[in-house]
């Protein structure tokens, strides 16, 4: 297999075909942070976005390597807000990872949220994205929760039908071209995570700037999703994220504190997955992480794993190691099967 690095503005028209079809022909990369629009996006806000094209002996592109280099250091495109990356790949396809950071011009290559079935070799940390199966659509969807007894749906149900009596009628928008819903999003996501310690992503510049772009895209393979729900004439909660052609991933997800009781994030994501399973996609992914909510609404999950994989080389390994980078992570058992989330997609073979 052979390696070919370019910056992002240089896949042509065919290259961007190719892409497409090749994460069209894996189930396991329909998330839309595998499509070519992702990582344009990235690349027209940040100037470290590389991509390596994988060559068969034919000089055929057989996979495409999206990721960010600083001096050797190799991060997703999109950094930290990368909830999924990896390799776009064909079922089957096989590369030499050291070869691959090789032509990628990496020491080393950080991930948290790769593909588990294209882990390299050795022992990884392992994760899962939560998600809601909605292959069978909503009404599938809440039937099994409700027979499985989970009190979460039918309790916001309740608040809902509650909360119209009090206050107002609920109105839901699936995709709003609002800029006050999106500032909104990124006023609240920002007091969230002053109030918990944890990174202030809109802090970024780039990162507003990505979202803006994104939130202008709307293909028919991958678009931005600006959501929210009032009551009455009051906005309680927002969302921006976005879908693919088959998945709907959340990304930022708010609500307005003095509304808490009512646990407006869960009726807004009730809300999302009807919107999201009536226009025909058969994942609404949650993402990393153990929050309550997708625990009790999630179904299903792509397993992940995560690490930094270094080049084969004392001197990249030490630079590494200087990074604190190169520990090896210990590995624990998978949450969920990857054949879950292939079921849920349409039940084609990963490898």
């Amino acid at each position: 297999m052979r390696t070919h690095l370019i910056k992002p503005h240089e896949l042509d028209r065919q290259a961007l075909a190719r892409w497409r079809d090749l994460q069209a022909r894996n189930d396991a990369l329909a998330s839309p942070y595998f499509s070519p629009e992702f990582t344009l996006a990235v690349a027209a806000v940040r100037d470290d976005v590389y991509v390596t094209l994988l060559e068969d002996d034919d000089r055929r592109i057989a996979g495409f390597f999206p990721f960010q280099r600083r001096w050797g250091a190799g991060s997703p495109a999109g950094g930290r807000l990368s909830d999924h990356h990896g390799v776009i790949a064909a079922p089957g396809t096989r590369w030499d990872w050291n070869q691959l950071l090789r032509g990628s011009g990496l020491g080393y290559w950080q991930f948290d949220h790769l593909a588990a079935y294209q882990r390299p070799p050795g022992q990884w940390a392992h994760s899962v994205s939560h998600a809601m199966d909605l292959a069978g659509g909503y009404a599938a969807w809440r039937e099994a929760k409700v027979k499985a007894r989970s009190e979460t749906v039918l309790r916001v149900e309740r608040k809902m039908r509650k909360l119209e009596r009090e206050v107002g009628p609920l109105r839901f928008v699936a995709n709003t071209d609002d800029l006050g819903v999106l500032q909104t999003v990124i006023r609240l996501k920002l007091d969230k995570c002053r109030r918990t310690g944890a990174i202030e992503y809109f802090e970024w510049p780039w990162t507003r700037e990505l979202v803006a772009r994104i939130q202008a895209i709307d293909e028919p393979g991958f678009g931005g999703r600006l959501s929210a729900l009032y009551a009455g004439d009051t906005l309680i909660a927002a969302h921006f994220g976005m879908r693919s052609e088959r998945v709907w991933h959340t990304w930022f997800s708010v609500y307005e504190p003095d509304w808490a009781s009512w646990s407006p994030g869960n009726m807004l994501m009730l809300r999302m997955a009807e919107a999201a399973a009536a226009s025909g996609h058969r994942v609404m992914d949650f993402g990393k992480g153990d929050e309550a909510y997708k625990l009790a609404l999630g179904n299903g999950g792509l397993p992940l794993v995560e690490g930094c994989l270094t080049r084969a080389s004392a001197a990249t390994g030490l630079r590494a190691a200087r990074k604190g980078t190169g520990k090896l992570l210990r590995a624990s058992g998978m949450m969920q099967p990857l054949r879950s989330v292939v079921q849920m997609l349409g039940g084609g073979r990963v490898l």
